[in-house]
């Protein structure tokens, strides 16, 4: 296993699953449900339950799991099949204080990323996992996801939450998160509910 406490140990671990595909990695399971492939591998592989702590998933060590896709373009290049998700914007919470004490920066300053290989053909067990990196922001792109995490809470502060975009900004974004338009939440400076967003960064 990893030593729980420790950033090396549970990226080393992790690395084990580069070039297996998750039914190597965790067996036959059901991957039906919220969060499919990467609470697999939170529950069968690093052996921990899934939970939406604003605490990092490794919180000993200080580091959050990711497990995200990639795709293979039509001119033989790749990239991101899809934003990076973060965590759950809390209108009520997360405008206190500045960016270093935050939520945010506080579960994703230290994220273990784990992509796998996204193919339409295969079944998602069979997807193989060939990057695992235990990732830091840049400094330079830190300094613009700053920039965008005050722009986003500066509307929260203004009681704009309702009128956050993701044009607002250039790496981070609050992207809209949930099953319909439905899913909506309480602001603290103004009385109009606003669609419930994530923080998350733009392909």
């Amino acid at each position: 296993m990893y030593n729980k406490f420790s950033p090396e140990s549970i990226e080393n671990y992790a690395k084990k699953l580069i070039g297996k595909t998750f039914k190597d990695a965790v067996g036959e399971k059901d991957i039906k449900g919220k969060g499919g492939l990467g609470v697999l591998l939170e529950e069968h592989y690093f052996g921990y339950k899934p939970n939406s702590d604003k605490e990092p998933d490794f919180k000993e060590a200080g580091v959050e799991l990711k497990s995200t896709p990639y795709k293979k373009n039509k001119n033989s290049t790749y990239s991101a099949k899809e934003r990076l998700v973060l965590n759950i914007i809390n209108y009520m919470k997360d405008y206190e204080g500045d960016f270093e004490q935050s939520g945010f920066y506080k579960k994703n300053k230290l994220i273990l990323l784990i992509y796998y290989f996204f193919d339409k053909e295969l079944d998602k067990l069979d997807y193989p996992i060939n990057y695992v990196h235990l990732f830091e922001f840049p400094e330079v792109d830190l300094e613009i996801i700053k920039r965008d995490w005050e722009t986003i809470v500066n509307k929260i502060k203004e009681g704009k939450a309702h009128e956050i975009s993701e044009a607002d900004t250039i790496y981070l974004s609050a992207c809209t998160k949930g099953a319909n338009k439905e899913c909506v939440r309480e602001q603290p400076f103004s009385n109009i509910v606003a669609k419930q967003r994530a923080f998350s960064l733009k392909p």
